[in-house]
């Protein structure tokens, strides 16, 4: 077995933490079979990041090395349910060889490596592929975590619950992950990970809520809006949200869309709704959608005005909508007006146009 370096405290330091590496009895390594084993205690250096303390659990493929490959950046969003297996590859080998690290707080440690890793089989593939679940995301602040997001070249956030990952999450985690998509890597999600990436996020701070309520009430507490310190450049003025036509979500994006105009002092946003198995690929200043039939990206277009009063319906107008099936593609940021869009306007909360 290769021998790999000692963690280095250092790697903290950028985010004002320094911690002291424990002393690792054993590396866990994960057969392709998906079973969980101990590798001999003779035959094990140090490794290479932490091992997680009480809050965090950690699987996969652990690297025995850290590498350092130029990750090509890449935007990966995913509706929710089944993944699409073209767009996930192209997420896991924008890696470039390197380490994958897959974050959730709810879920399997073990499942998306062996989907990226040996599922997809990527070329080139990954050095490792691990999983950090934040079963308490409060104690995510910790060396495991910040070694893991300093190392990776491709970041994926998995389904669960966003609350988890934008108010359960301390600052510092938020700021490795800002550091992460400040150096380039690829980063990507699904359901709830997906819609944590816009620059405006249904937070869920209060619970989940229907297009019927937001259309009726836009300024209840569960229409509850975060705006990520770690939001990605490519989705500035984006608001995400995912199982979208399958939940019936439009009016309660029109709903955001319109928090968004009102609390940022935006002219013009866009909302992208995700069906579920469908997926939005950005890099390289395009775009491309993969979807099964019957499945589709949903872009919204809203400039307004908008009104928003609290505990009234929703009035807003200046709405366009486009739906993009599987296989479209084009430049990014899209261009709704070159997409033949459908115009729409919300009248005391009641959807019109189309």
């Amino acid at each position: 077995m290769t021998p790999a370096p000692a963690f280095d405290p250092t790697t903290l330091r950028r985010f004002g933490l320094v911690v002291a590496a424990p002393a690792l009895a054993g590396v866990v390594s994960i057969a392709a079979c998906g079973a969980t084993t101990a590798a001999p205690d003779d035959d094990v250096a140090a490794a290479v990041c932490p091992a997680a303390t009480a809050g965090v659990e950690v699987g996969g493929f652990a690297p025995e090395a850290d590498v350092s490959p130029v990750p090509e950046r890449v935007v990966v969003i995913m509706g929710g349910s089944s993944e699409d297996d073209t767009a996930a590859r192209r997420f896991v080998e924008a890696a470039n060889g390197g380490d994958v690290l897959i974050l959730r707080a709810t879920g399997s440690l073990t499942s998306y490596p062996s989907y990226f890793r040996n599922g997809l089989a990527p070329s080139p593939a990954p050095n490792s592929v691990e999983t950090v679940k934040t079963t308490d995301p409060g104690a995510a602040a910790q060396a495991a975590v910040f070694c893991r997001i300093a190392n990776a070249e491709a970041i994926w956030l998995a389904g669960g619950n966003q609350s988890d990952y934008l108010l359960g999450w301390p600052p510092a985690v938020h700021s490795a992950l800002v550091a992460a998509r400040d150096r380039g890597v690829a980063i990507g999600g699904t359901s709830a990970g997906a819609v944590s990436l816009g620059e405006a996020a249904f937070d869920a701070a209060e619970g989940s809520v229907t297009s019927a309520e937001a259309l009726v009430n836009p300024m209840r507490a569960d229409v509850s809006l975060s705006y990520p310190t770690w939001a990605q450049p490519e989705l500035s003025g984006v608001y995400v949200d995912s199982h979208f036509m399958d939940r019936d979500r439009e009016g309660r994006l029109l709903a955001f869309l319109a928090r968004f105009l009102h609390d940022r002092g935006h002219t013009r946003v866009l909302g992208i709704g995700l069906d579920e198995r469908a997926a939005l690929v950005i890099e390289a200043g395009t775009w491309t959608v993969r979807a099964p039939a019957g499945k589709a990206a949903w872009i919204y277009e809203a400039t307004g005005p908008s009104s928003v009063p609290g505990a009234e319906p929703l009035d807003l107008a200046g709405v366009r909508r486009v739906e993009l099936s599987g296989g479209s593609t084009g430049a990014w940021p899209v261009d709704v007006g070159a997409l033949a869009p459908i115009p729409l306007e919300v009248v005391d909360g009641v959807v019109g146009g189309g």
